[in-house]
């Protein structure tokens, strides 16, 4: 008896688990493909990007520290591990409160890209 409960224990976890992970996914899916946009709209070219995809990759560049597709395989949102996905959320919330620097995280994503930096006069 006390046996099938500890054994169940797991599968419970996995749940949660698994659950919470797929609140992160959605939730920063949401910050990625649509608040992070209507935020850089606001900002009047304040903000180096735009476009959807392209806090996609900053975020996600940033979360493993490297281009995503290096560690992660296509498509990345649906192969994040549990942590991944947490931060990726946390990454986007902060990016949406301006508590980190949008400029340095595309900067170092370019970087990693070996993208040329954008020389400005």
């Amino acid at each position: 008896m006390y046996t099938s409960f500890f054994q169940s224990q797991p599968k419970k976890s996995a749940q949660l688990k698994s659950t919470e992970r797929l609140n992160n996914l959605e939730q920063f899916l949401h910050y990625a493909k649509n608040v992070l946009p209507s935020i850089a709209l606001t900002k009047k070219n304040a903000w180096p990007i735009q476009h959807d995809h392209c806090f996609m990759r900053v975020i996600l560049d940033n979360v493993v520290g490297c281009a995503w597709y290096e560690v992660i395989p296509s498509p990345a949102y649906k192969n994040l591990t549990d942590e991944q996905a947490s931060a990726a959320l946390n990454l986007a919330r902060q990016i949406a409160t301006e508590s980190v620097s949008l400029h340095a995280l595309n900067q170092r994503s370019k970087q990693w890209r070996n993208k040329q930096l954008k020389l400005e006069f």
